[in-house]
């Protein structure tokens, strides 16, 4: 459990560290998408195995803060992952430092803040989550891009069927966007 609550305040703690400078995202706008993902979720639960996830992603660039370096872009995003005896519905809310190579890719890391809603052997919690990851963007054109990222999210434990358990899990998903 200290373990847990160390790894989340070092992630939440991560925007501390970051030399923050006034607005250069009112120069370059909050250029929105939207995004398909799909890929594999991993749980740490022993009952549970790997399988394929499904979601949806919206993301903005941060119109209050940005980096000296880089643009701080965060990303709302609803999954869903089910494999008995475990299914998770996650809302996370994901920033991330975003650093362009080249004009056409973007790769970023940061932390992150969610609920999960978990079933596990026909019993429902909300768990709240803390998750830190990274991600990786190709711009195709002006409007289309595809995308990798990656993340670990650790959950809080809560009474399943009367043991305690959490849905700490990984995530790999691709995904298929639009940006506006």
């Amino acid at each position: 459990m200290q373990h847990k609550k160390t790894m989340s305040m070092l992630a939440l703690g991560a925007f501390v560290l970051v030399p923050f400078a006034q607005a250069s995202a009112v120069e370059r706008g909050m250029e929105p998408s939207v995004a398909l993902l799909g890929g594999v979720v991993s749980p740490d639960l022993s009952d549970a195995s790997s399988d394929a996830a499904y979601g949806v992603e919206i993301g903005a660039n941060c119109q209050l803060f940005q980096p000296a370096t880089g643009v701080l872009r965060h990303h709302f995003s609803v999954s869903r992952y089910s494999d008995d005896p475990l299914k998770m519905t996650s809302a996370e809310i994901n920033s991330h430092w975003m650093f362009e190579p080249n004009e056409r890719l973007s790769l970023g890391f940061g932390p992150g803040i969610g609920y999960v809603r978990a079933e596990l052997d026909d019993e429902t919690n909300g768990l709240w989550a803390a998750q830190v990851g990274g991600s990786l963007k190709y711009q195709l054109d002006r409007q289309w891009f595809l995308g990798l990222e990656a993340r670990y999210q650790f959950t809080e434990n809560d009474r399943f069927d009367g043991r305690r358990a959490d849905a700490d899990n990984m995530r790999v998903m691709g995904k298929v966007g639009m940006q506006f």
